[in-house]
């Protein structure tokens, strides 16, 4: 690939910049595992939807999953079995066909969404984590694992530090025919009301809140707004207006971000401090959103000054990281319990930190990873004289 069809490699979402030693295509496992081999710094990439830096590039070789695109669907055990460039979107498109769908809805590859553990844009799904069966992923020691659910931890939500997922079994439901209402308010006390009423209604697959200038945003009056889908027909929004509408708000990001609000967070909150931040966003004058069946806000900004502030609010409310990943901005939200976890589990699968480097957490190549290495090669040696 020339130079300048490297550009786009370069960076992701998140705005910041890397720079991409040259892009793969792997076909196959094989492929991949002979590829690791021959690699020292790799970045697994999906559609580059990451807005934390979780795939720049940094002198890598970045491995592009889009070929890997193979979907089987198993009717006796009601799994599917999809390869880790596969997008939601395909996924779906074929799945719905036969009367099933995967309810992690969202934009991204299989491979991607299972890196980052996404949740659902319909939050009562909760995480992708929960929907998988069985990963097959090629570690840093170009090793082919198979974890079952028990296991997933190891892949799922590392970010792509451990391995290249390659595969997985996805638990699917049946096609649902869904519906949308709107309730809209002036009064942030009676939002709330509402929002714990509906808290009680099982058939609510979804409720998205937005404030009243994020609301004006997205095209409707400017006041507060709760979306509620359904996994019935008992909203009043159907058929073909509720797609409609429903595409426009899985946009909403994009939106804020056309409008200048470049930058978010997105803080998991327990119930009972939703309101007391949302109102806190208002009162300084913040547009957000929110995924009320996670318990995440979404606050967005234009300028550092206010995002500098929400972050302390967040800080002092116990607010942590609820989508969007930790990748290169955000290593400094991983507390030093999780560091060590994440660093043992690290060295497991990828002893000579060749993915995703500098990714998640910071490594100190001079001390355990070092030793590792050294100890790797000496087993390596010895082996080789015995024979």
């Amino acid at each position: 690939m020339i130079d300048n069809e490297l550009v786009c490699y370069n960076t992701d979402n998140s705005g910041l910049h890397g720079n991409a030693k040259r892009i793969l295509f792997p076909e196959s496992i094989a492929e991949i595992k002979k590829l690791i081999l021959d690699s020292q710094n790799i970045v697994p990439r999906g559609l580059a939807t990451n807005i934390v830096g979780g795939c720049i590039p940094s002198g890598s070789d970045v491995f592009d999953m889009k070929k890997m695109n193979n979907i089987n669907f198993d009717f006796k055990t009601k799994l599917v079995s999809v390869e880790a460039g596969v997008t939601i979107k395909e996924l779906n498109e074929k799945l719905k066909s036969i009367g099933y769908e995967f309810p992690i809805f969202g934009e991204g590859t299989i491979g991607g969404m299972i890196a980052m553990d996404s949740p659902s844009f319909m939050g009562a799904y909760g995480n992708i984590k929960e929907w998988i069966e069985e990963i097959e992923f090629v570690n840093g020691r170009a090793e082919l694992i198979k974890f079952s659910k028990s296991d997933i931890g190891e892949v799922c939500g590392l970010e792509g530090i451990t391995g290249i997922i390659v595969r997985a079994k996805l638990s699917v439901i049946s096609y649902n025919e869904r519906s949308l209402s709107i309730f809209q308010s002036g009064d942030i006390e009676e939002i709330f009301l509402v929002i714990k009423r509906l808290k009680l209604e099982k058939t609510i697959a979804m409720m998205r809140l937005y404030s009243p200038y994020y609301s004006k945003i997205l095209g409707f009056p400017e006041k507060y707004h709760i979306f509620v889908g359904f996994e019935n027909s008992n909203g009043k929004i159907k058929g073909e207006d509720c797609d409609i509408l429903l595409k426009k708000i899985m946009k909403d990001y994009y939106l804020m971000n056309k409008n200048g609000y470049r930058s978010s967070e997105d803080p998991k909150l327990l119930f009972e401090k939703l309101k007391e931040f949302t109102m806190f966003l208002d009162s300084i004058g913040v547009p957000y959103s929110g995924d009320l069946s996670l318990g995440i806000i979404f606050p967005f900004f234009k300028d550092d000054s206010s995002k500098e502030e929400v972050i302390r609010m967040i800080n002092r409310i116990n607010g942590r990281p609820g989508k969007y990943g930790i990748g290169l901005r955000r290593k400094n939200k991983v507390d030093n319990l999780q560091k060590k976890i994440v660093h043992r589990v690290k060295m497991r699968h990828d002893p000579y930190l060749k993915m995703n480097k500098g990714k998640y957490i910071d490594i100190d190549g001079t001390n355990d990873a070092d030793n590792l290495i050294m100890e790797l090669d000496k087993r390596a040696t010895e082996n080789e004289n015995e024979k």
